[in-house]
């Protein structure tokens, strides 16, 4: 697919957004700083549990521990989400990416409600954004024929397996956002909304669907 940041400027604004968030966590005390991390919005079990805090289960997606951390997330959002703005639509694009986001942050919260952790990263949103890729091309032949949507399973796949091996990754919120993502996707497709945009996938795949 070709992109133009006119049709994609929501995924250039949220990875924007990430951005100065970082830059802001890094002067005021560090990013891998869990106190910083906590006072800029992080989630936390306690906090949110004990003081009703639920505003941090939003607040955190935009909050990243360490350089690799935002680039890693930044870079994936890069690949997906123009996809997924493309085929979905600025505003259809949005309700996937924060429901998906506040779906990861609350799996997150409720399997781990028990002990006390601090949870930051946009993982959630992006697999939420995955999933709806996923959704969207379960249906249509030329992403089959071009092996678009074997690649995104076998993304979510290894993603999902790094999750299990690594014990500091929230795998929790991984699944939760995918999850999210897929019956998001899914509904935004169907025909009781009005149409999305369709891609000609001719110029790069061939005639034959």
């Amino acid at each position: 697919m070709r992109f133009n940041s006119r049709d994609t400027f929501v995924t250039y604004g949220l990875i924007a957004v990430c951005a100065f968030m970082f830059i802001l966590l890094t002067f005021a005390g560090g990013s891998s700083n869990v106190r910083t991390l906590v006072r800029f919005g992080a989630s936390v079990t306690d906090l949110v549990q004990d003081r009703g805090e639920y505003w941090r289960l939003f607040t955190c997606m935009f909050l990243h521990s360490g350089v690799m951390h935002i680039l890693f997330n930044s870079y994936a959002l890069l690949a997906l989400g123009r996809q997924a703005e493309i085929l979905f639509g600025h505003g259809r694009f949005l309700i996937i990416y924060f429901g998906a986001g506040l779906c990861g942050s609350w799996l997150s919260f409720f399997l781990h409600r028990h002990e006390t952790m601090v949870s930051v990263g946009a993982s959630g949103a992006v697999f939420g954004v995955l999933g709806a890729l996923i959704a969207y091309g379960w249906r249509d032949r030329a992403f089959w024929r071009s092996g678009i949507l074997q690649n995104f399973l076998i993304i979510a796949a290894i993603n999902l397996f790094i999750g299990i091996m690594m014990p500091r990754i929230d795998n929790s919120a991984h699944l939760g956002g995918l999850i999210a993502g897929i019956i998001l996707g899914a509904l935004l497709r169907r025909r009781i909304f009005p149409p999305i945009r369709r891609v000609d996938w001719s110029n790069d795949w061939g005639d034959d669907r």
